[in-house]
């Protein structure tokens, strides 16, 4: 066997070295800087965390004074409303309403009494409106255009109505038939304007039947008719009472 020169040794000792150098490299450095990477990455992430539960909790006195506030100020706004009420309350309620102003309920229904959108006004952007057939200088006709606020809606009868959203709440429709003068009735309804919880959404007005007489020569003879006067004498009414109520 042929004996080694010392600078084959040499060479041989450098390789082992480099060897067990890149050998610690990629057992031992290489991982634990991979590690130190990772627990790096893991002490941000909880250092960030923390931050954002110190700035909520400094900001928690706020938000619960925000909370108490608006608490306040939804319970103000439902102040003037009821609370949800069966259909026997709402029988109950309208009935005793009407005999305030004595007027007598003769029939009542309760048509709905649900959870239902409630329409409201939305702004409409400008729209145009013609009016045709104007007389210039010429003699002749002309149509212009100009702008106006409102809405575009056509409804089926030709007239225009407002745009309308829809907030939802607990709505309750009846209809009733009342007797009684057209003064209390008007009373009624001034009591109705004033209230937020209610409305008088449609009526119907009918004189009531009086007995007539009168006379030909000998002979008396008693027919059905009108009076010819609203005003002083009782009435019928068809009225639609609307009714919202809220969760208390």
């Amino acid at each position: 066997m042929k004996k080694l020169t010392k600078r084959e040794k040499l060479l041989i000792y450098i390789l082992i070295c480099f060897g067990l150098l890149m050998g610690g490299f990629y057992l031992v450095v290489f991982p634990s800087y991979q590690k130190y990477q990772i627990l790096s990455n893991q002490l941000s992430e909880a250092q960030f965390q923390q931050a954002a539960m110190a700035s909520a909790i400094a900001s928690v006195p706020s938000v619960m004074k925000t909370r108490d506030q608006a608490s306040v100020k939804l319970s103000g706004l439902k102040e003037p409303y009821l609370a949800h009420l069966p259909n026997e309350g709402l029988d109950s309620l309208l009935t005793q309403l009407c005999l305030d102003y004595n007027l007598k309920p003769k029939v009542l229904a309760v048509e709905t009494n649900a959870w239902q959108g409630v329409p409201s006004f939305v702004e409409a952007p400008a729209v145009y409106a013609t009016t045709p057939g104007q007389v210039v200088a010429d003699g002749s006709t002309s149509t212009t255009t100009a702008p106006t606020t409102g809405t575009s809606k056509e409804t089926p009868t030709g007239t225009t109505t407002g745009a309308f959203g829809s907030t939802p709440t607990w709505t309750g429709v009846v209809t009733m038939t009342l007797t009684g003068t057209q003064f209390d009735f008007q009373r009624l309804i001034d009591a109705a304007d004033v209230r937020q919880d209610m409305i008088i959404s449609a009526y119907d007005i009918v004189p009531v039947a009086l007995p007539q007489t009168g006379t030909s020569g000998n002979t008396t003879t008693t027919s059905s008719g009108v009076s010819p006067e609203l005003d002083g004498g009782n009435i019928t009414i068809n009225v639609t009472f609307i009714v919202y109520m809220v969760d208390k």
